[in-house]
């Protein structure tokens, strides 16, 4: 007698088949792209000079004198009316009605620059900072790519006042979460108030010459600009209050002068400033900044390098600039 065995099928519950699936999906992510979002280092080390140790005298906001953008001689004579509709719109006219002695300021022109992205040193995308100016108003607007939760997109807008750059609203988005804002409620003095989406009920004072996160290198490199880098030597430390989506922290910053190095290394050796965010010895804060401002690039930000609390390196360098289409505008 012949005995026939049943073939039998294993079956599986629909959870495990879940599981090894998205595990194989991630697998082949993280073997291409790595794992950016996740960082097991330990909160990294501080430089030695860059903790605050002992309580640094805050300076009181200095105002600023714009730089005027040259004359150029008409080819042919204009009436007084047609020069000063002229001057009225021309982007690059910078005098912005401040008849005011102060320290120098002179606004970088417009382009689109574009930045390796890097995360734990491991190169992703470019990311772009739009940097348009127009009259006497600005728009920042930057896009850093990040694998699997999407693109980080901050802006700030706003206009120039007597201390400098002055944000009227700055954003933040994280990939398809609801963005966040921060709005400057600012007075005639430059000072004000601001105003939280994330917190409705925090609405702390602020002083003039208040920076957002982005707005503070153009700040910089403004100041830079106009006072033919003849500020800021090695060593010194500058005040700048800053926003983020829910905080107002005065942000101390070391520079470390005036370089001729490879900093930079898509502008090869190149004059460069290196400025770096002090940290309080007690109440560190969540990141450590770096930023590093090139002369060739009328001091725009050259490199960006953000240390995260828990070890996570994110930095952008740049690649190039390119010239603001027509088309685009505030």
């Amino acid at each position: 007698m012949q005995l026939r065995l049943k073939p039998t099928i294993r079956t599986y519950p629909l959870r495990i088949i879940f599981i090894a699936v998205l595990l194989s999906v991630l697998g082949h992510l993280l073997l291409f792209f790595g794992m950016p979002f996740f960082s097991f280092g330990s909160s990294p080390e501080i430089a030695e000079d860059l903790i605050i140790k002992t309580e640094l005298k805050a300076e009181p906001p200095q105002k600023i004198q714009m730089a005027k953008a040259p004359i150029k001689k008409p080819i042919q004579e204009e009436t007084s009316n047609s020069l000063a509709d002229d001057k009225s719109s021309n982007p690059g006219n910078q005098s912005g009605g401040f008849n005011q002695q102060g320290v120098a300021f002179k606004l970088p022109g417009s382009g689109i620059l574009y930045y390796d992205a890097y995360v734990d040193g491991q190169k992703y995308q470019t990311a772009e900072i739009d940097w348009i100016v127009e009259g006497n108003s600005y728009r920042l607007y930057i896009n850093i790519p990040y694998a699997f939760v999407g693109p980080f997109v901050f802006e700030s807008r706003g206009t120039v006042d007597g201390y400098g750059i002055a944000p009227i609203i700055y954003w933040s988005q994280r990939g398809t979460r609801t963005p966040r804002y921060s709005r400057f409620d600012r007075d005639a003095k430059g000072g004000g108030q601001m105003y939280f989406s994330e917190k409705p009920d925090f609405t702390p004072t602020i002083v003039p010459g208040t920076q957002d996160r982005f707005s503070l290198m153009f700040q910089l490199a403004s100041l830079l600009n106009g006072s033919d880098s003849k500020i800021d030597e090695a060593g010194s430390i500058r005040l700048i209050p800053v926003v983020d989506y829910n905080t107002l922290e005065n942000w101390h910053f070391k520079s470390y002068g005036e370089a001729f190095n490879e900093d930079i290394p898509s502008l090869g050796k190149t004059i460069n400033r290196h400025y770096a965010l002090m940290q309080r010895e007690n109440d560190p804060y969540k990141r450590q900044v770096d930023i590093w401002l090139a002369k060739d690039l009328e001091w725009l930000p050259g490199r960006i390098r953000s240390l995260e609390a828990n070890g996570r390196v994110l930095e952008l360098v740049f690649r190039q600039k390119n010239p603001i289409p027509s088309t685009m505008g505030l």
